[in-house]
Formats: structure tokens, C-alpha cells, sequence
């Protein structure tokens, strides 16, 4: 994703107090327990600096009031990011299809809990109604992203990664068009994808008391940096601080424990299009 200002900000301060103090970031990492790389990516702008991890750079590298409070001031903005999708489709949809694969190649694991078929596990016809229904921007390349939403998912079948998924019955159910072949196919998808050993998809049966009010959201986890991915119809939030990432993993845990997996899933889905 494209730098925020405050986020190009932070990492020129950072870098800043780095020098000031005289240490390389080989010192500098040694001192808080990171990587060299670590360091240079934090001043670079290519990883989320934490407010915690703020005050642990300050701290190191004996940052003056001035510079700590702005360092400071500056973390907390990041932590949580917000951009409108006029913003984040600059590069058209196809260019916002690649940068969501440059996170899920980040991540170790990925947690999704969605009111719809999430955009690894859909059909291509799927995606065309669901970019078209999503495109409050008005892009032009529809085609493009779908074809681009098709190549990630070839992630699924790398098996060093783990796919999370919990869906209500609700979005079994949730209809795009009017084609119920559309809707077979699609559930046909889900029982496909859900016979690889690193994809578990849960269903959160609408017998089920909910354990949480309804939420959508994508948890990232990538090491040292995990992130929550929430999308409304015209912004998407990322949230990279602790707090925040712990409340939307307690949350899926208890929508997981909630929901139902293999065969019981497997019938719902297959019910939901009268199979």
C-alpha cells in the first residue's frame, strides 16, 4: 500500500534520531532486539511502527522531548490508517487486487470473516458482480481485476501459509445476481477449497446465538506486524496496534468456536443452493 504522509513522516523521524544518536542500525537493532533489516525497513517506510516499538526507538536512541512527541504523535496516526476508495483506487482495482496480495504474501496466517464469499475463495463470475457492486470509484478495469483476483489465488495452494475462514450462513445465501448457477457454482468452490490441509472454512449456523455483533473484517498475520483489514463502502481502515489486532483475534476466536467446520459445513453450504 501507498504511504500515508504521516507514515513517511515517522519513518524520516526515526531514521532522524538514528543518526542523531551516532548508532548504525545494526546497533540500533541490537538494542531493541531487532534485525539490521527490521531497522532499515522501519526507516524506509516499508513496515508499521507501533507506538510501543515508537517509544522503544526514542528510548534507544535518546531522543530529546521535541523529537520524541512528534515520533509519538506521529505512531499513534499510523496505527491506524484510513483511506477512501478514491484514494486507494488510483492504480484502478487490478492495482488494488496486487497490493491485497502483497499482504497475504506477508502473512503467515490469514483470518477472515466476511458478510460474503471472501476474494480468495470466489468464482470468477462471483468476483465480476462483486467488483461491480463494490466499485463506488468508478473504475474502468473490471476485467482486470478480476483476472488479477483469480491469480491470488494461487497463494491457497502454497501450503507453508494458513487460511481462516468464518462465514454466517447468511453469506451462503447472499445473492449477486439472479443466475442460480452462479450461486452452484459457487458453492461448489467452497467445498472444493475447503479439501486443502491449510484451508478451514467455518460456517456460523443462523441457529447460532451470535458471540459478537456482526463484523467484517481481515486479519493479517504477518510477523512482527500483524494488521486488521476492515472495509466499509467507500474507506478501508487498517489497524496495526496491539489493542486493536487483539480484540479482532479474540473475536474471530469466539466466531470460530461458534461455527461449525467439515461435514456440518459442508451440508449448509450444499443447502444453501438446495443440494
Amino acid at each position: 500500500m501507498a504511504l500515508t504522509p504521516a507514515q513517511h513522516r515517522l519513518a524520516a523521524v526515526l531514521k532522524q534520531l538514528r543518526a542523531r544518536s551516532g548508532m548504525s542500525a545494526t546497533e540500533l537493532g541490537q538494542l531493541l532486539g531487532w534485525t539490521q533489516t527490521r531497522v532499515s525497513r522501519a526507516e524506509n517506510g516499508g513496515r508499521r511502527v507501533s507506538v510501543a516499538e515508537t517509544v522503544a526507538w526514542a528510548d534507544a536512541s535518546n531522543a530529546p522531548d521535541g523529537l520524541r512527541g512528534e515520533a509519538l504523535g506521529l505512531a499513534a496516526d499510523t496505527a491506524r490508517d484510513v483511506r477512501s476508495w478514491w484514494t486507494a483506487h488510483t492504480g484502478g482495482l487490478a492495482g488494488r487486487q496486487q497490493e491485497i496480495a502483497a499482504m497475504e504474501a506477508s502473512a503467515e496466517v490469514i483470518r477472515n470473516c466476511q458478510l460474503m464469499i471472501p476474494g480468495l475463495l470466489q468464482t470468477a463470475e462471483y468476483a465480476r458482480h462483486a467488483l461491480t457492486l463494490a466499485n463506488v470509484s468508478g473504475q474502468s478495469d473490471i476485467a482486470a481485476a478480476v483476472a488479477t483476483r483469480m491469480r491470488r489465488q494461487e497463494i491457497l495452494f502454497d501450503q507453508s501459509r494458513r487460511f481462516e475462514y468464518v462465514l454466517p450462513e447468511s453469506a451462503l445465501t447472499f445473492r449477486l445476481t439472479d443466475d442460480p448457477a452462479v450461486a452452484r457454482a459457487q458453492a461448489d468452490r467452497l467445498l472444493s477449497v475447503d479439501t486443502l490441509a491449510n484451508v478451514s472454512i467455518a460456517i456460523l449456523p443462523t441457529s447460532v446465538p451470535a458471540p459478537i455483533l456482526p463484523a467484517a473484517f481481515a486479519l493479517y498475520e504477518i510477523p512482527v506486524e500483524p494488521v486488521v483489514v476492515v472495509e466499509t463502502l467507500a474507506h478501508e481502515v487498517v489497524m496495526g496496534d496491539e489493542r486493536d489486532v487483539a480484540i479482532y483475534r479474540q473475536a474471530f476466536g469466539r466466531l470460530r468456536d461458534a461455527s461449525v467446520t467439515g461435514d456440518e459445513a459442508h451440508r449448509l453450504i450444499r443447502a444453501s443452493v438446495g443440494g
